[in-house]
């Protein structure tokens, strides 16, 4: 890991002495994208042919046809993501006749706010499925694809859903924050209680084993044995808890690159536009 500015690392330093009093900014550092930031892949996206206004701030875009008739297939990015990273993935979806519709999370994109938080992040996509749904299918990257599966599982809307990259439980990607910034182990547990004071929700509540009962559709799981940011065991223990669910596990394309690898972005295309797969698991 690279070596971390003097400040956060004085400040992390502190964690072993006054752990309370430290957990405040950490907490802000969590929750507070940094909207300059551009993840690979940086890809072109073609103009969108609407600007989805769903209140609130909030901000979709939509390629292709807005008919009722035809359910469009939402794309959701990760925490500091764009819409941009999807580009090869919507081309190839535009290719198969399908209507996409990008959304940009709170704090991101041309959508308002300041933090995203885990409820924040559920609640911004089922608005927008509110809006445009029931859709054939989500494709979520990262977190944005945790947190799509926490939504459909919750309130349906999606016919199919694709995970990228996707962790299972949002405690655990609090504890590898807490890690990667040098917390103690007092330190750690007081960032964590500050985020769940802060949600008003106990992070252990966002984790797959408390919706894989009501997962109904086929999943489809891509990750990376290499990615670095969230783990592939994450992705294994999705899949231990959703027997039905299609499992790929790609090498050497890391968290974000594998969004733009032809083969991945094949398999989802495929995935996305075939009605009668029944999302059985494989590994390749």
């Amino acid at each position: 890991m690279a070596t971390l500015p003097l400040p956060i690392a004085a400040l992390a330093a502190a964690s072993y002495v006054v752990p309370g009093l430290v957990a405040p900014f950490f907490r802000r550092m969590m929750l507070t994208p940094r909207r300059h930031v551009r993840p690979p892949p940086v890809l072109a996206v073609p103009d969108a042919d609407e600007r989805i206004d769903l209140g609130d701030g909030l901000v979709a875009w939509r390629w292709g046809d807005n008919d009722p008739a035809i359910s469009p297939v939402l794309l959701v990015h990760g925490f500091e993501g764009n819409r941009a990273q999807f580009g090869a993935i919507l081309e190839a979806l535009r290719a198969r006749g399908l209507s996409v519709v990008a959304l940009d999370v709170p704090a991101h994109g041309d959508s308002l706010g300041d933090e995203l938080t885990a409820v924040k992040f559920i609640a911004a996509i089922e608005r927008t499925l509110d809006r445009i749904g029931p859709v054939h299918a989500v494709v979520g990257h990262s977190m944005g694809g945790a947190m799509s599966l926490f939504s459909i599982a919750r309130r349906g809307g999606a016919r199919r859903v694709a995970l990228v990259s996707a962790p299972s439980s949002l405690k655990r990607e609090l504890q590898r924050f807490a890690k990667a910034v040098g917390l103690s182990k007092r330190g750690a547990r007081a960032f964590i209680a500050s985020v769940e004071k802060h949600v008003g929700r106990p992070a252990a509540d966002f984790d797959v084993r408390h919706v894989a009962g009501k997962v109904k559709m086929p999943v489809l799981m891509i990750h990376d044995q290499t990615d670095r940011q969230v783990p592939v065991a994450e992705a294994a223990r999705s899949a231990h808890m959703l027997p039905a669910a299609q499992l790929i596990v790609t090498r050497g394309l890391g968290h974000n690159r594998l969004l733009a690898d032809p083969a991945v972005v094949a398999a989802i295309v495929d995935f996305v536009s075939d009605q009668e797969m029944t999302g059985s698991a494989s590994i390749s």
